[in-house]
């Protein structure tokens, strides 16, 4: 399976902060729903007192003022006000921590000017009346910072509302406190009045924190471990495919080992053959009286020349099929011809003619028995796809040059154009132009030059194809 970790990596990354943001938004959501329970719960307990003040206290004390227990005009707001009642019972609750946020009052006639509130209160107001809804939540914007605003309905619950709520029936002692009384404009039942809250946003927040905190690091733990998991399963797969490519390089060096066995015999034919014809003319001389010292020394010389020709491509061969351990420094014209002398043979035994031409003999850092293999396997499949297309007068012209700076090989031949239906996955394993190929070569060829940090590249020319070696 072929991806890119680093990609893999980025787009769980990018998932990572789409499901953090879901999260916070859930957890928002969440911290809204829990504000506004809990402002509600507030809110209907307030009511409930208000209610409780109208129906049972007021009429209680109503009792007590016909059975001349109170006087007549008596009046004190700790026990007839449900709205200073409930003010005190928030002021305790603050005081001792168990409510963080103030709550207002709203009214069409207020007797404090404190709750007459602004228009868009009174907008609400008007729908509570209008039946619109039963209760109200929302986040609004005020000093462009967010609150979450919640509102319940005050209704005139009882006729003891209305009586204290009139000019005429207030008790006397009720109107030198507070001056005025508004009438009220409502029946029983009707909406006068909404109680709310105006919590801001970051109070909820913070006061969930410790959750979305837990949250977020058993998210972000997850993530991390999903994460190495994947580069655990990354390194492994990355370590089988490095198995494989030695397994390939491996095959493709066995692929190529029965030529060059062939190469070696070949090589090495004309030379015994020269020591052979020595070792006869030495006998013959010597049947006849005729081996001279001087005879005898240069016929030594000339075996010891064929000789050590014999020993020099061994060497060649060797060198070759030993593994590079490390990187070293090599000039390219000796990758180039140490592939033509390795092939050499095979290439005058077909009449291939090379032709090599050092424009610029650019240094190498790398592995220089792999880079040999590449051009190697370039120069075998242009052997192959002359004797299959029976080219006239076989050619490959091999060019060492710098263009705009970058050095890069070439090998140009002209076998005939790769059809264009193989040319683009050429270098693809297991892709082959031919009948017992095992599309090894090109795909080990690209796998090696990306270890030297750079690119094989092939496209079609006049009569044949030119593959490019570019670092």
């Amino acid at each position: 399976m072929k991806y890119n970790f680093k990609v893999i990596i980025l787009l769980f990354c990018g998932l990572y902060v789409i499901v953090t943001l879901l999260f916070f938004n859930f957890y928002r959501g969440l911290a809204l729903k829990d504000a506004k329970h809990e402002a509600l719960f507030i809110l209907g307990t307030m009511n409930a007192i208000r209610d409780y003040v109208s129906i049972v206290q007021r009429p209680l004390i109503e009792e007590l003022k016909e059975k001349k227990l109170l006087a007549e005009d008596f009046f004190d707001p700790r026990l007839l006000s449900s709205t200073f009642i409930t003010s005190a019972i928030h002021d305790l609750q603050q005081g001792e921590g168990r409510m963080a946020y103030d709550y207002q009052l709203i009214a069409y006639n207020p007797l404090n000017p404190e709750h007459l509130g602004n228009d868009f209160e009174h907008e609400i107001l008007d729908d509570f009346k209008e039946g619109k809804y039963d209760e109200y939540a929302r986040i609004i914007q005020e000093d462009s910072k967010p609150y979450f605003f919640v509102g319940l309905p005050i209704r005139n619950s009882h006729p003891s509302c209305v009586q204290c709520h009139s000019a005429n029936s207030a008790p006397k002692r009720m109107v030198e406190e507070y001056g005025m009384i508004p009438e009220f404009m409502g029946k029983e039942g009707d909406v006068i009045a909404m109680i709310t809250f105006k919590i801001p946003i970051f109070s909820i927040l913070t006061y969930h924190a410790e959750e979305f905190i837990v949250g977020g690091v058993v998210m972000f733990v997850v993530f991390v471990l999903f994460i190495l998991l994947l580069y655990r399963m990354h390194k492994s797969e990355v370590r089988l495919q490095e198995k494989n490519d030695i397994l390939m390089v491996s095959q493709n060096r066995l692929a190529s080992m029965g030529e060059m066995i062939g190469n070696i015999s070949h090589q090495w034919r004309q030379p015994l053959a020269q020591v052979s014809a020595i070792l006869i003319n030495l006998e013959l001389y010597s049947e006849k009286d005729k081996l001279s010292k001087e005879r005898l020394a240069r016929k030594i010389k000339e075996a010891s020349t064929q000789l050590s020709f014999m020993s020099h491509t061994i060497d060649d061969f060797q060198n070759f099929f030993l593994p590079s351990k490390s990187k070293t420094e090599f000039m390219v014209h000796e990758a180039i011809y140490r592939a033509k002398n390795l092939l050499r043979v095979s290439l005058e035994k077909y009449a291939i003619d090379v032709r090599i031409d050092i424009q610029d003999n650019f240094m190498i850092v790398g592995y220089p028995n792999e880079i040999v293999q590449v051009l190697i396997n370039i120069l075998n499949n242009a052997k192959e796809a002359f004797l299959a297309q029976k080219t006239p007068h076989p050619l490959v012209e091999i060019r060492a040059l710098l263009k705009n700076g970058a050095p890069r090989i070439t090998l140009e031949n002209n076998a005939g154009r790769i059809s264009e239906g193989f040319i683009d996955t050429i270098f693809d394993a297991n892709v082959t132009t031919k009948e017992l190929g095992t599309g090894l070569g090109l795909y080990m060829s690209q796998m090696i030059v990306k270890k030297h940090n750079a690119v094989l590249r092939v496209k079609n020319t006049k009569d044949g194809v030119i593959f490019t070696l570019l670092f």
